[in-house]
């Protein structure tokens, strides 16, 4: 799939509305108004406000555009916006890249996921010899926002890598294909980048190790993971609220993506013995296993619509040891496989937006 035949596909699509919120905000928080931001977007207040709306791709670009002509005296202006999409601007998408087991696995879901919702730019990933290749393909953006979306994307990118992996990606280079520009600008690259930049390059992208993409995430920055958790928490509340230490141990199910906590763990956790947990939850009416059955199938249903991740993924996230597993507790949960439950509701994963990866030895 060659990237100019695919790139209308790629990232002309629909996108939640937290793209646009952000890009306003770092306007505002610039003095720019909200009516001069939204100018000849189509994009309302009433939208802007509501978390499950929408806009098309034509739209963020004149956003971006009514940014830059707002603040053409701020160079560093994609980057300040890039370093705002954090881990829980996308929702339960953050809850997956947090989740990966590792930098490889981390590192495919973030392209995955800045595909399908903001990036308006096209992620290559490239694997030659011991390096990994990272590029950003941007000739199908308009000139005049080109270079905007491009620092936008690839501050984005940092951002995610440094709140999943804890710490900055020690990269081996950085190309851009851009001439060299002032020197306060060429700092505000390095400083992002953690190494300065080489310019006039034939492509734009990142070099690191091979060998990285098979480290084991650390635990999040606890301020993404509280977010997180929040988010996860109201999404189950909303299917069914719970009280006392049902919701105690239920709260505790989703307090570490990827890890999903066993009864005599959360005992322990709570200075009880599992026997004393079981009474106290039985006295509620609720049991461990229903609370993890709660906790799992509401996760698994969202994460099948909110990130598009296969049935694989989505086992190895709640906690299950083989896609078999899952999918037998899937079918206990909602009386058919999960197959059989994405094609009943239209939950298609998005390959189609989608680059292919290439991983060539070289």
């Amino acid at each position: 799939m060659s990237v100019k035949a695919s790139a209308k596909s790629i990232w002309d699509f629909r996108r939640g509305i937290a793209t646009a919120r952000v890009l306003t905000q770092l306007g505002v928080d610039h003095g720019v108004s909200v009516d001069n931001m939204l100018r000849h977007t189509g994009i309302t207040r009433a939208l802007l406000d509501d978390p499950k709306g929408e806009i098309e791709a034509h739209q963020e670009v004149q956003l971006i555009r009514n940014l830059i002509n707002a603040l053409p005296h701020i160079p560093t202006l994609g980057l300040q916006a890039g370093t705002r999409y954090h881990v829980t601007t996308y929702g339960l998408w953050g809850y997956a890249v947090m989740s990966s087991p590792t930098l490889g696995s981390g590192v495919g879901m973030a392209s995955r996921m800045l595909n399908l919702t903001f990036s308006l730019t096209i992620n290559d990933i490239e694997q030659l010899g011991d390096l990994i290749q990272s590029s950003f393909h941007s000739d199908h953006l308009p000139p005049d926002v080109r270079q905007f979306i491009l620092d936008r994307d690839r501050a984005a990118v940092i951002t995610l890598q440094r709140e999943i992996l804890g710490h900055p990606l020690p990269y081996r280079a950085i190309h851009m294909r851009r001439a060299e520009p002032a020197l306060d600008m060429v700092e505000a690259y390095t400083n992002l980048f953690g190494i300065r930049p080489m310019f006039g390059q034939a492509r734009d992208c990142a070099l690191f190790e091979t060998a990285l993409m098979q480290e084991k995430l650390p635990q999040a920055d606890p301020h993404t993971a509280a977010l997180c958790e929040q988010m996860c928490r109201k999404l189950v509340d909303a299917r069914k609220t719970r009280t006392g230490v049902a919701a105690a141990v239920r709260d505790r199910l989703m307090r570490t993506p990827g890890h999903i906590p066993d009864m005599e763990e959360i005992a322990a956790e709570m200075k009880i013995t599992s026997r004393t947990l079981r009474r106290h939850l039985t006295a509620e009416g609720a049991t461990f296993r229903a609370l993890l059955e709660e906790v799992r199938s509401t996760l698994a249903e969202e994460l099948m619509a909110s990130a598009s991740l296969t049935h694989g993924e989505i086992a190895e996230r709640l906690g299950y040891a083989d896609v078999t597993t899952f999918i037998e507790a899937f079918r206990r949960w909602k009386g058919m496989p999960p197959s059989e439950f994405r094609r009943t509701n239209g939950l298609t994963t998005q390959a189609a937006r989608i680059p292919r990866r290439r991983f060539v030895t070289r």
